[in-house]
């Protein structure tokens, strides 16, 4: 650092670098087993305390200390060193970086003033409809504040989505060029310029609006809260329910059209509201009551089962497609569920699953071109749950693919979070995002199950919540298409909702969580 009398005191009870500096991640790792007490390493003013990450300006330099959890400070605190920053998030380190800010002006030559001959103009910045997406090729790129030296005020991951905000065909010409920065924002609105040695073409889905969605149900006597209870909810997820008629509370019913009329006064409310819907299609759609037993089926037994529920579901689009009330389709639900615990939810082997998905996806794409198709949610986390996604894919044709991955990421979410047992939310989006590059990852199911009607854990769900959604937010912004809680209310199957089974809102708990989208 030039000479300079700056120092840092040691940050963690662990005493050691385990890896040396990177120049590419521009810090340090230093031993820290997970739950390690994490220290200011210096004096100094908090500049940001978001996710896993604690910014401070201590001196004249920015010290950055990287995968933490349980943060203790906050976004203007004056501290001294020694101060107790949060805890190491594991397994074994945390990162530490110092940054010292640089005005570039002066190292910037004197601009070029060229004489304007004819109708020549300078290349205009992306207008109204001229829409530019770059996705990083690499994990953790950080996104500046200015160019080169200036201060990180976020990060993105291949996947992730950035809009650029600069001459669209200066961005083009920086791609993969080193010691380039091309002006970008992030879909939550973060702006900044990353390196343009590491950015590529984001040629995927592009989600608009809240990320935060509700699961609902039309047969539920809860399950169909008015729009204005739910201002700042930008997705609903619902089933369409072929085989349940609720005229006569029969089963095995075959009314594709019948159950459209049901649902469609239904959805309409919604979609003129400005949310969106994401329609899945279970073993309801097809093949509940229509004499399969589920425990029992082979391949055979699919083969039979899926180009009649392929063709269900492309009637149902059609209807859907028509009255423009649906937003994006799910194929079957928990899909990779052990069928030792399979309750709800009906398992099919993934080469099976790789056929249900070829058919449906062909049969809806002959009647909507365009609306985004995704996976059924995928339970088995981020392990048993990516191999299985993986062998699907590696069985379907080359040019038959989902639009995105969905998974039910239950138990996860900011990592020793009373609600989170399985650990960080991060890993479960890295791998499963890294199973289709460039395309969405969905969060089609999460929340806390059965704790109905406890009120004493309001304020942990809280928590909870709010953490699991600044994880998104701040790490996976543009990455992650929806997190779509479950459910509305108690009385939803197991869900804990944000209302209680006689419809009164859970103070402390509904206010906060519709402003997390």
């Amino acid at each position: 650092m030039g000479g300079s009398s700056f120092k840092l005191a040691w940050p963690t009870d662990a005493g050691q670098v385990s890896s040396p500096f990177s120049a590419v991640s521009g810090s340090v790792s230093i031993a820290a087993p997970a739950g390690t007490a994490v220290k200011a390493a210096a004096d100094g003013t908090v500049l940001s305390a978001n996710g896993n990450m604690v910014e401070i300006r201590s001196s004249d330099f920015v010290v950055i200390y990287g995968n933490l959890r349980n943060l203790k400070v906050q976004a203007g605190q004056k501290l001294t060193a020694g101060t107790l920053l949060g805890e190491s998030a594991g397994p074994d380190s945390i990162q530490l970086a110092v940054l010292q800010p640089l005005d570039p002006a002066p190292m910037l030559p004197a601009p070029v003033v060229k004489p304007v001959t004819g109708n020549t103009t300078t290349a205009p910045k992306p207008g109204p409809g001229e829409k530019f997406y770059l996705t990083p090729t690499q994990t953790g790129l950080r996104i500046r504040e200015t160019p080169k030296d200036g201060k990180p005020v976020g990060q993105a991951s291949p996947g992730a989505i950035l809009e650029v905000i600069e001459p669209i065909s200066e961005a083009k010409a920086k791609l993969g060029v080193k010691d380039t920065w091309v002006n970008v924002r992030t879909l939550n609105g973060l702006t900044g310029y990353s390196a343009g040695e590491f950015l590529a073409v984001f040629d995927g889905h592009i989600p608009t609006g809240s990320t935060l969605g509700m699961n609902l149900d039309m047969h539920n006597r809860l399950g169909h809260p008015a729009p204005e209870r739910m201002n700042g909810i930008g997705w609903i997820r619902v089933k369409y329910n072929v085989s349940f008629n609720p005229d006569n509370n029969t089963y095995g019913n075959t009314d594709v059209d019948g159950a459209f009329r049901r649902l469609k006064p239904f959805l309409e409310p919604y979609v003129r509201a400005g949310i969106k819907v994401l329609v899945v299609f279970t073993h309801q759609l097809y093949g509940e009551g229509a004499g399969y037993n589920w425990p029992l089926m082979d391949t055979g037994r699919w083969n039979d089962l899926i180009p009649k529920y392929a063709d269900y579901a492309r009637r149902a689009v059609s209807l859907l497609q028509s009255a423009n009330l649906a937003h994006c389709y799910q194929i079957w639900n928990e899909q990779d569920t052990s069928p030792s615990v399979a309750r709800a939810a009906v398992p099919i082997p993934a080469k099976d699953y790789a056929n249900m998905l070829t058919q449906t996806i062909r049969a809806i794409r002959s009647v909507d071109k365009t609306t985004p198709i995704i996976t059924g949610g995928h339970v088995g986390g981020p392990s048993s749950g990516g191999i299985y996604a993986r062998t699907t894919l590696a069985n379907m044709p080359a040019d038959v693919r989902p639009d995105g991955i969905a998974s039910h990421p239950y138990g996860r979410g900011v990592a020793t979070n009373k609600f989170s047992p399985f650990g960080a939310l991060e890993e479960e989006i890295q791998r499963y995002a890294a199973v289709m590059p460039g395309k969405p990852v969905w969060l089609t199911e999460w929340g806390v199950l059965d704790r109905q009607g406890d009120m004493s854990i309001v304020q942990d769900v809280n928590v909870y919540a709010t953490g699991f959604m600044n994880i998104i937010k701040n790490q996976f912004p543009g990455q992650v298409a929806a997190a779509i809680w479950y459910a509305w209310a108690d009385g939803m199957d197991n869900g804990y909702g944000l209302v209680d089974s006689d419809d009164k809102p859970k103070r402390g708990l509904i206010e906060k969580f519709l402003t997390l989208g």
